[in-house]
């Protein structure tokens, strides 16, 4: 018997938003049918096993079962996690904190740094009080080393006791790219933070349920009657948008674009003239603000220029100014169709993101 056979339906818990706002947690799945037969429209949210709030009617609650769906919970630390390997891929954005739910995200991915450069906001969540956290879930353990800080913008809500605005996220900035992040699926496996098989490697699943490597493409000699030997996938390019084979989610066209800057550094011994620049600049025109203490307070963007396929580079050209340290930020725009790929600038560079939230452009 499986560790998750063990777990009983009950475990599954999820969250609503009763008729004065108030969140209400912990209900099981019994729970939630009742309070729908009184709401056949009441939206319920679950956090799945990958750390994603997901908004769920209340069929998708009842189809919920705890080996498919089921997260890490403090109450069932003896579970043990996923035996069978994991494809490795792009990482996964994870929101948590502040009091709201739903905050979902696209990572994208550069294709020349193998950083983070900037998200498509999936989902904006609902009645957050501030900014959440932002973290990437690397599952194989490729990449490390980014920072993120989420920028928010008021929803219209009010909280239902204080009375306080609320709030939905807006864009994520990027403090740190980090590098090492795969683009797409690249046909290696592993799982809690580590590379099991390697995208150039086979691997035998034995007639017991247990897992080895083997080099190259070729069957072992030595295979045993009932194990099963799988061989390396057929090679995944970055640069294709449409769905390929062992890549479990499919991907779409964006071109990303400059939104904002950010100062976070004003530096000092700046003067009226200086000029902002931004490499590559896209079609980018940038001017800076400088104060009376010879401080930049801010960039402002005169023309927002797009295509980019990883983060650039803002620098201040001063012969009297050093030490500014200026920021881009940068937003997704989704490419729907065909016309608007004709409608684009000639050399706009096209990159696929994968949906690792399962909410792909129809």
């Amino acid at each position: 018997m499986t560790a998750s056979s063990q777990v009983p339906d009950r475990s599954i818990r999820v969250s609503f938003y009763d008729t004065d706002g108030v969140r209400v947690d912990n209900v099981t799945k019994e729970q939630a049918k009742t309070i729908a037969a009184a709401n056949p429209n009441k939206i319920f949210y679950f956090q799945d096993k990958n750390g994603l709030q997901r908004e769920l009617n209340i069929d998708q609650v009842l189809a919920l079962t705890p080996s498919k769906d089921l997260i890490s919970d403090t109450a069932f630390d003896n579970i043990s996690c996923p035996t069978e390997p994991q494809p490795c891929g792009p990482p996964k954005v994870q929101f948590f904190g502040s009091g709201g739910i739903g905050a979902m995200a696209n990572a994208v991915i550069s294709p020349v740094s193998s950083g983070v450069m900037a998200f498509d906001i999936v989902s904006p969540g609902k009645k957050y009080k501030a900014a959440p956290t932002a973290v990437l879930n690397d599952e194989c353990g490729k990449g490390s080393g980014s920072s993120l800080k989420v920028r928010m913008k008021p929803s219209g809500e009010k909280d239902a006791i204080s009375d306080e605005d609320l709030y939905e996220v807006d864009n994520v900035y990027v403090e740190a790219p980090g590098d090492g992040y795969l683009t797409n699926f690249d046909g290696s496996l592993g799982g809690n933070e580590r590379t099991w098989k390697e995208a150039d490697e086979g691997y035998v699943k034995t007639k017991e349920g247990n897992y080895y490597t083997v080099p190259g493409s070729d069957p072992p000699p030595n295979l045993d009657p009932g194990d099963k030997f799988i061989p390396p996938p057929t090679p995944i390019f970055v640069e294709d948008v449409q769905d390929v084979n062992d890549n479990p989610y499919p991907s779409y066209p964006v071109i990303v674009i400059i939104d904002d800057t950010v100062v976070e550094d004003p530096g000092f011994g700046y003067i009226p003239g200086d000029r902002a620049t931004i490499i590559p600049d896209n079609g980018t025109v940038l001017e800076p603000v400088i104060n009376d203490r010879g401080e930049v307070t801010k960039v402002n963007i005169i023309t927002a220029g797009s295509g980019f396929d990883d983060l650039p580079e803002i620098i201040i050209e001063s012969d009297t100014g050093f030490n500014a340290v200026i920021k881009p930020v940068l937003r997704v725009r989704r490419i729907l169709d065909e016309k608007e790929l004709l409608e684009l600038p000639p050399g706009t560079k096209i990159i696929s993101v994968v949906d690792c939230v399962g909410r792909v452009i129809q």
